[in-house]
């Protein structure tokens, strides 16, 4: 299930990344054509998100079970992870929300530009971690 999961983390972080790349070409004003592409878009960005902060809780208490006393980089970094992740979560959430359900103008146009920049590497970078921990 985790090579599955690392799978759709890869895919998602790419097509996010191309989509945010092609989107300021295609629609640099904004005026709405990649607005369709986006409400297709993000539900698999919060399905990406949902899997990310649940094997990031999962490492943080792998690394809290250990019978290490030094704070070592295993422990940053599952910290770090967690934390990054169920912040940005909240955040893709907001205005996910704002913009599905609300006023599509009533969102934060620069916490969207954070969360296309922010949320393929995290997505990456947790594949690649789902992969590692898999074997």
């Amino acid at each position: 299930m985790k090579s599955l999961f690392s799978i759709y983390l890869k895919v998602l972080a790419v097509v996010a990344y191309v989509q945010y790349i092609a989107s300021q070409f295609y629609d640099p004003t904004g005026d709405a054509a990649a607005e369709t592409v986006y409400r297709i878009l993000d539900p698999l960005l919060v399905l990406g998100m949902i899997i990310v902060v649940y094997y990031a809780y999962q490492r943080k208490r792998t690394v809290d079970a250990s019978s290490e006393e030094a704070v070592t980089r295993e422990y940053i970094e599952a910290n770090a992870v967690l934390y990054l992740s169920i912040a940005l979560f909240f955040g893709l959430l907001w205005n996910w929300i704002g913009f599905q359900f609300s006023n599509p103008e009533n969102n934060i146009g620069w916490l969207w530009t954070v969360l296309d920049l922010t949320l393929p590497l995290l997505f990456f970078a947790s594949s690649v971690q789902l992969a590692k921990s898999e074997n």
